[in-house]
């Protein structure tokens, strides 16, 4: 029973390796002579041999070395997934203050994208239950991680009014996880999933507080946003936030009775680049429409019935950035033409990656510039970052002191991608986050993203996407 719990629980985060060690453990340690069948112990036997499994073994033992003489029920209690305090939630204000370091220096579970496919492809009732209990010490361990940095930020950014905001934001965020008691029946698992609905959609403007922010400090202390520390915690903080909004939207779609057709949570099994690209055209296409009274033609090419497993909005969100940086690009090359030429787009699936290629006769980039493209707040238009910011606080939601419930930083990854374009304006371009982030969203499951620009003529982006979704996210 031990080793099947485990065992299922290892099909969502990597732990079969520590199932089977404990669960050895706990057969030597109950003397119990026909405690699993043969195919268990064979299975068992063959996951002890790897490393991790000596690694977990090693640690049980101390565990069971410190145990002696106790009683099965007590022995149950000090397996270490029940180490961190609030484990079993239900904790109060003094002891969420005392929590909160502990989980910033707590290990991060990383996962991959064909981990969380297989685990969602039948989503029963015990496995929804694995999913929640997972959650609600992940997502704290997490949140934790980016309180800490958020408090502890350099050159004066963590005492910038809106940077301390989102910090509040993440603080309230632990204290309504470990509020909440560990998922043991329908009722409590129901409870987490509405405090993670409530914290989907709460705070969605996370990202611009950051970078008013990083304005804020330029402003205050004239400090340079290009600076080394700052870009490295932008790509840090953007990059978990990528990580919770997948695990809560992933969590949330599974446990819904009805799932779209090709659907397993919110990742596609027969995601069509073809059909992910003309969504992006038309709505990039609409928006130049708007702006400029016109917009060049997107032509798609190569593997145009290519299917794979992914997150649709992870490829939109890219796909509309890069497809928005040529059409106006392309528009203000050729404003003075009778026509613009189309911007071109050839799709190419190989074993490992599938390939998008989007190509512009837009003029270009300067050489001297290419460093910079990919440093937040950089931009190529003519409306500054801090007019395109300076948004009200009713508009970005004042949650400085939001209640328990209050999450920090997520989007719902499988709601409309363009969702996140809500400003007063309107703009073409946008303030120096597109290019960084798209490479955020194309590395967070093994892609990548780079540019190659002729400048007098256009510019070619290289889309590079995971096809065997099994590189595990990057956390830090």
């Amino acid at each position: 029973k031990e080793w099947r719990y485990w065992k299922e629980l290892g099909g969502y985060i990597d732990v079969q390796a520590k199932g089977a060690a404990w669960a050895r453990l706990w057969h030597e340690r109950a003397g119990a002579a026909r405690w699993a069948s043969g195919r268990a112990r064979r299975e068992m036997d063959a996951v002890m041999r790897t490393p991790a499994a000596r690694r977990y073994a090693t640690e049980a033992l101390r565990f069971a070395n410190a145990a002696r003489g106790s009683n099965s029920e007590s022995w149950r209690k000090r397996r270490p997934l029940q180490q961190l305090p609030g484990f079993c939630g239900g904790l109060s204000s003094a002891e969420l203050a005392e929590a909160l370091p502990v989980y910033a220096r707590a290990p991060q579970t990383p996962t991959s994208l064909r981990t969380l496919f297989e685990f969602g492809l039948h989503p029963t009732p015990q496995r929804v239950m694995l999913s929640a209990q997972f959650l609600h010490q992940e997502l704290a361990v997490r949140l934790a991680h980016r309180a800490h940095e958020l408090a502890s930020l350099p050159l004066g950014l963590n005492k910038m009014p809106s940077v301390r905001k989102v910090h509040r934001m993440y603080e309230s965020s632990f204290a309504a996880l470990l509020r909440q008691r560990r998922p043991r029946d329908t009722d409590t698992e129901s409870a987490l999933s509405d405090t993670m609905t409530t914290i989907l959609h709460r705070h969605e403007d996370v990202v611009k507080l950051v970078a008013r922010g990083v304005l804020e400090l330029k402003a205050v202390q004239h400090v340079n946003t290009n600076n080394e520390d700052i870009q490295r915690f932008l790509d840090r903080f953007y990059s978990s936030r990528i990580g919770m909004r997948m695990l809560i939207a992933q969590h949330l779609a599974i446990r819904e009775s009805s799932a779209r057709e090709n659907y397993v949570g919110i990742i596609n099994s027969k995601c069509a680049p073809e059909e992910v690209i003309l969504d992006a055209a038309e709505a990039v296409r609409s928006l130049a429409y708007r702006h400029y009274g016109d917009a060049p033609e997107v032509e798609i090419t190569g593997a145009l019935g290519l299917r794979f497993p992914y997150v649709d909005s992870y490829l939109f969100f890219p796909m509309f950035e890069l497809l928005k940086n040529s059409v106006r690009a392309t528009v203000e090359a050729h404003e003075n033409a009778d026509s613009f030429p189309n911007v071109r787009v050839a799709i190419a699936g190989g074993e490992e990656d599938v390939t998008i290629k989007i190509s512009d006769e837009g003029g270009g980039i300067k050489r001297s510039a290419m460093p910079s493209i990919w440093t937040y707040l950089f931009t190529t238009a003519e409306v500054s970052p801090h007019d395109l910011l300076h948004v009200s606080d009713s508009e970005l939601g004042d949650s400085s002191d939001s209640d328990e419930n209050g999450f920090d930083d997520v989007d719902v990854a499988g709601s409309s991608p363009g969702a996140g374009y809500r400003m007063g304006m309107d703009p073409i371009a946008g303030f120096g986050y597109g290019l960084p982030l798209s490479r955020l969203y194309a590395r967070y499951f093994g892609g990548d993203l780079t540019l190659v620009s002729m400048e007098g003529y256009g510019t070619d982006a290289y889309l590079h996407v995971c096809k065997l979704g099994d590189k595990q996210e990057i956390l830090y």
